[in-house]
């Protein structure tokens, strides 16, 4: 009996870690849906939030330009560099919030394409906590993740419907009756209609 239900878990391991796969791909792709068209409006109002790669890259670009750039700038330009900042990692290119001075620390830009994976190490980091303290355990590395995006994510995570399905115990509490001689004392709880 016991070596059946070891070849039982040997077969439907790859099947389980597969199927858990294909269950985290779906929620990325939901979650990106889903942040990409609410930030997608505050990008028509110019109003910067979740950034999509391609205007990620553009930035990037742009920010390039206005720093050689020194003569005709333009009020772009002038925007960028005052806003932004370019952090090299490597071959990667990262923009960065504009810090006043070196010391400080580097507070990311992050693509809608990245917040996921972003959220996701935070929200496992700080062992499915919840939204305030996940915001700011981000907003100490990353600049423009927005509490929107964050409520989604844990709306999305399994653990934390867990958490939050839980029955509670809700009981009466009992105070006893206190008294220094046994049967001197009596309590009669009464519950109906009274008629």
């Amino acid at each position: 009996m016991l070596v059946n239900t070891v070849q039982f878990s040997k077969v439907s391991e790859p099947l389980l870690v597969a199927s858990f796969f294909l269950f985290l791909q779906q929620s990325q792709d939901v979650y990106r849906g889903k942040v990409y068209t609410k930030h997608h409006g505050s990008l028509k109002k110019k109003k910067i939030g979740l950034i999509p790669k391609c205007d990620y890259q553009k930035t990037i670009d742009a920010l390039k330009a206005a720093a050689d750039n020194s003569h005709a700038k333009g009020r772009l330009g002038y925007y960028l560099l005052e806003k932004y900042e370019e952090l090299q990692c490597g071959p990667t290119e990262k923009l960065i919030k504009r810090r006043s001075t070196r010391q400080e620390s580097s507070l990311y830009y992050v693509s809608i394409e990245e917040t996921f994976d972003v959220v996701k190490s935070a929200h496992i980091s700080t062992r499915h906590c919840g939204r305030d303290r996940l915001l700011k355990e981000l907003h100490k590395k990353y600049a423009n993740i927005s509490t929107k995006a964050v409520e989604l994510f844990k709306s999305l995570c399994q653990e934390c419907q867990k958490k939050r399905n839980r029955p509670m115990t809700k009981g009466v509490v009992v105070r006893p009756i206190l008294t220094k001689e046994f049967s001197s004392r009596g309590q009669v709880d009464l519950i109906g209609p009274f008629a």
